[in-house]
Parts: C-alpha cells; structure tokens; sequence
C-alpha cells in the first residue's frame, strides 16, 4: 500500500508513533499534547511551530484515509487521537522504528538511526538494522531509499518515501518554522531596512550640503 504524506501529516505519525512506544501513558493523544509533541525541541529536525489547527486539520485528512483512529472512552472529556498507520502498512516493530525516527529527524544513516531507534526498538546489531532498511527499500513502492554518499561522509543516509518520491530536507521547507527561526528572520530584516534608513539618512543630508552650497 502507497502512503504518501505532507510534511505536516509525517510529523503527526512519527508524533504518534514515537508516543505510543516510548510513554505510553500519554497515549492516545489530545491535540494540545500533539501539538507540544509535534514542536518539542529534542529529537527532531528541523525544530517546527506548527498551530493547533494544522495538527488538527493533518490529524484529520489522516483519519480520513485511515492513518489514524479517534479515541472517545468514558473517562476522556477531550478527543484523543492514535495512529494505525503502522497497522494499515502492515509495519514490523523495527520498520515502525526506522520511519517514525526518518519521520522526526529527516534522513540519517544507518548508525544514527540504530542510536536514535534504540529507544523504540532496540537492534541486535547494526547489520540488523540496515537488513531492515534493505527489505523497506525493496518493497513497491519503497518505503526507504539510501542517498549517495555525501563528499567527506564515512557513510551513506537513508531517508523516507513518503512524500510521493520527493526529498525530505526539501519538502521540509512547508512545514512552519520554529519561533526562534521566525525571531531571528523578524532580527535580520529590522537591521536591513535599519541600515537603509541610516542610508537615506546620509544621501539626504548630503543633497542638503551641496544645496545649500
């Protein structure tokens, strides 16, 4: 089965996903506790500020195609949501593992991921780990697919394909940008148009002297 996701869409799965196996007791998810899951600082990259109603909205586009479920027991008062994407692709623990980190983090290679996965699922080895991504790749369509070999890199990455065959990092861009990322961008512009202003500034009072001479 094909799953083609939005950035979006990808860091709500990988959210649910990383959840379910490491605190289970947080799960199913609020949308608020998604949301903070979604931005949380460590392990992932690029760090986002994505709103309530983009979780929201993605949460339901992915519930739609089956990716996710709505949880309404008697003790909740509030929605929560769990993913059955791994159930609906029929994923192995370890796959779930390697997707849901290339999901968080963008792509890695295979010794970042067995470090990283390690708290999902912990891998015998590291030729276990890329035995794995080896099957994922070979399925139709790939789940994974390896990068060549970046200039000066000991290894190869390995990212997703779940943007429809389109690279991670690229597609990464839609997905809103942290605060930090929007204060320094807001710092960045200030200084230019104060450093125009000051140019104005100096090329007026220079036609008033040559006026005024």
């Amino acid at each position: 089965m094909q799953a083609v996701l939005d950035p979006i869409e990808a860091r709500v799965i990988g959210t649910l996903i990383e959840k379910r196996i490491t605190v289970p007791d947080v799960y199913p998810m609020t949308i608020n506790s998604l949301v903070n899951g979604c931005n949380q600082s460590n392990n992932r990259a690029p760090v986002t500020s994505v709103t309530e109603s983009e979780v929201t909205s993605a949460v339901e586009r992915l519930r739609e195609r089956g990716f996710t479920s709505l949880y309404t027991g008697a003790a909740t008062r509030v929605p929560k949501y769990s993913e059955t994407f791994c159930e609906k692709l029929g994923l192995s623990k370890e796959d779930s593992a390697i997707l849901c980190e290339l999901m968080l983090r963008g792509a890695q290679t295979a010794g970042e991921l067995r470090a990283r996965a390690e708290r999902m699922h912990a891998f015998s080895s590291l030729d276990a780990l890329e035995a794995a991504l080896q099957a994922m790749s070979e399925l139709t369509p790939p789940l994974v697919v390896q990068l060549p070999r970046e200039v000066g890199a000991r290894a190869a990455k390995w990212q997703h394909m779940l943007f429809g065959g389109e690279l991670p990092e690229a597609s990464a861009m839609a997905l809103p940008p942290s605060k930090q990322a929007r204060d320094n961008a807001l710092e960045e512009r200030v200084a230019s148009l104060e450093a125009k202003v000051i140019e104005l500034e100096e090329t007026l009072a220079a036609l008033r002297t040559q006026l005024g001479g």
